[in-house]
């Protein structure tokens, strides 16, 4: 990322903007595979038919009658335009590579059509590095790490992946921005960018860049993450693709992070305790075998 030594008025803004961001996320629980949501339950829940207490501690009720749209947000042409710039600054930061990208954009478009919103244009791509991770953006883009497709299998692949569109279908990062006080600032260059070149292109990409850097756009909350959960355990079969991949996929992680927690990478730096996300997990895969 370039240095800027004497900063547009809007570079100023942008960046304002950026500071006001990442003290909201300050409180949130960067993860996007293996962050667990503490919600009280019943282990036996699982084996039992569901009644009113099983309704009462469904760890995914707050999401099941969700509806999912732009209304409120960027529209989802000013999204893709955000994305687009995104992922320019993405490439500065990281080594993309084509070494299995054909297995990923197989299965992550298989996911991306039977999700909730099949009619974005889904972009996947691959990281050089050592570091186990993933993480979404807006307008379609996805990433995944070659560490993460070396431990991975399909399911559990499938899983990630799953998992990454549920955040874009739910326009989880949207909502992040839409949250600041400068969003309207924001959204109005966005509508006025044209191209990759300008002083707004150029001006977006040094703030946006900032944000790259920061991780900021990958930061989620304990329910967004276990929104993005559910959207993707729910995804997994209509894709063709066994939802238990999801649950040995937290158990490899787990098992990692016993290992050498710096394989995780940053956004795994917290140690976090995937064992709820598992029982939430077979929480949901016990309910859609019920509700076949």
């Amino acid at each position: 990322m370039s240095q800027v030594s004497r900063p547009k008025p809007r570079v100023a803004l942008l960046t304002c903007l950026i500071s006001g961001m990442l003290s909201l996320a300050a409180n949130s629980i960067p993860s996007l595979t293996v962050r667990a949501h503490t919600v009280p339950r019943n282990d036996s829940l699982s084996s039992q038919p569901l009644s009113t207490s099983a309704q009462f501690d469904d760890p995914y009720s707050d999401f099941r009658n969700a509806r999912y749209s732009n209304a409120g947000l960027l529209n989802e042409r000013d999204e893709v335009k955000l994305g687009t710039q995104l992922h320019r600054e993405v490439t500065k930061k990281f080594n993309l590579t084509d070494a299995g990208l054909d297995r990923v954009e197989r299965i992550g478009q298989g996911c991306a059509k039977t999700s909730l919103r099949p009619g974005l244009l889904y972009k996947f791509h691959v990281i050089q590095s050592r570091e186990i991770n993933g993480f979404s953006l807006p307008g379609g883009h996805i990433y995944v790490t070659t560490a993460l497709l070396r431990l991975a299998n399909e399911n559990e692949l499938a899983s990630v992946l799953a998992h990454e569109v549920g955040h874009i279908v739910a326009r989880h990062s949207l909502k992040t921005l839409k949250a600041s006080q400068e969003y309207d600032d924001i959204a109005k260059q966005l509508g006025e960018l044209t191209g990759v070149a300008g002083d707004v292109a150029r001006d977006l990409g040094v703030a946006l860049g900032q944000m790259i850097g920061a991780g900021f756009l990958t930061v989620h909350s304990r329910d967004e993450e276990r929104e993005a959960d559910f959207l993707g355990v729910r995804t997994m079969p209509r894709a063709g693709f066994d939802p238990q991949g999801m649950i040995t996929m937290f158990q490899k992680l787990q098992r990692v992070e016993e290992q050498d927690s710096n394989l995780l990478g940053t956004l795994f730096s917290d140690h976090p305790d995937a064992g709820e996300r598992i029982e939430n997990t077979r929480y949901e895969i016990a309910r859609m075998k019920r509700n076949r």
